[in-house]
């Protein structure tokens, strides 16, 4: 399990409570709203924390550059190297997941 796994598995872990607290935190460290491609849809809905949320609900349909990887809170979870883009690709598990299904269905090749 590596250290992104790991926090998700502790925040699902949580009361609700706490986890709508940690959320919250998360999404303050968070730097979705300084991003070319975050708009005033994204912030009137308050998105952000897409690497953990997934990707824009409605909001953000254009791309207009990534900062995942200069977030330091993508860093602090080590991620945003390999899979970024979240708000308009889904989370890092969403993505995973589609590159462990495309592997499946190649064979890795």
């Amino acid at each position: 399990m590596d250290k992104f796994e790991a926090k998700l598995k502790e925040v699902i872990e949580m009361s609700e409570e706490d986890r709508n607290q940690t959320i919250k935190d998360l999404k303050d460290m968070c730097i979705c709203g300084t991003c070319s491609t975050y708009n005033e849809c994204s912030k009137n809905a308050l998105e952000g924390l897409y690497c953990v949320l997934g990707k824009s609900q409605e909001c953000i349909t254009e791309f207009k550059g990534c900062e995942c990887p200069n977030c330091e809170l993508a860093q602090s979870l080590d991620v945003g190297k390999i899979f970024n883009i979240y708000c308009l690709k889904g989370n890092e598990m969403e993505q995973r997941e589609k590159l462990h299904d495309l592997d499946v269905i190649t064979g890795g090749e």
